[in-house]
């Protein structure tokens, strides 16, 4: 049995106004996100990246971004806090590492403590050397 046109009119206007209901739910979760807000302090420095370019990779919690990468990370912390980051490396909570290629020879690098941003730098992937997100 076929629904006569006035059914199949008010289902198509339910079906629309439910799949519109879903992308503006959609807009408005991405937008107050975590990822989306790094974007846009790193798109500050006129760089163009969305949380979709971002691998993200999870440490656990109660840990720091120095018990990690248990490394000098003096430079990297410098460089970082130029760019008006905290870079409190110390900072006990959930780490998270956040990783976008830019180029062939370039990573952004982004650790977050519980979802807040405290390294960030660019490396080269042919000399590891490190540079503040600043030197686009």
């Amino acid at each position: 049995m076929k629904p006569d046109a006035k059914t199949r009119r008010t289902m198509l206007m339910i079906a629309a106004a439910l799949l519109a209901a879903a992308a503006i739910w959609l807009i408005l979760l991405e937008s107050k996100s975590y990822s989306r807000a790094v974007c846009r302090r790193i798109n500050e420095f006129g760089y163009n990246v969305s949380p979709s370019d971002f691998y993200t990779q999870g440490y656990g919690v109660n840990t720091s971004i120095a018990e990690v990468v248990k490394e000098d990370l003096a430079v990297i912390i410098r460089q970082s806090r130029a760019c008006g980051f905290s870079a409190d490396v110390n900072k006990v909570g959930a780490v998270e590492l956040m990783l976008c290629k830019l180029d062939d020879t370039r990573v952004l690098f982004v650790y977050l403590v519980d979802k807040e941003p405290e390294l960030v730098f660019i490396e080269d992937t042919e000399t590891k050397e490190t540079f503040p997100l600043a030197d686009k």
